[in-house]
């Protein structure tokens, strides 16, 4: 099973921002690995990452990525990387 690795930001984006995309992703069977910070203003600094363990390709979580960062109405950028296993090493 390929395991997902996402790195997802969004621009000009503050918290409730960050809790739609979260959402949206743990409706598709991501799970958070890490949380966000705030720099005092409300801006939210840093992207947020998910790992998908699901039995998923490559065109399908980008797909999903895509159209859960496309409900906050920001503009984003994500990296996904695949998880390489020990049978590909």
């Amino acid at each position: 099973m390929p395991k997902f690795i996402t790195s997802i930001r969004l621009q000009e984006a503050n918290e409730r921002d960050y809790a739609i995309l979260s959402r949206e992703l743990k409706k598709n069977s991501f799970s958070p690995v890490s949380e966000n910070k705030s720099n005092g203003s409300g801006e939210v600094i840093s992207s947020i990452v998910f790992n998908s363990n699901s039995n998923k390709s490559l065109l399908d979580t980008t797909t999903e990525v895509t159209l859960a960062a496309a409900t906050t109405g920001k503009k984003y950028s994500f990296t996904i990387l695949k998880e390489r296993t020990k049978l590909e090493a």
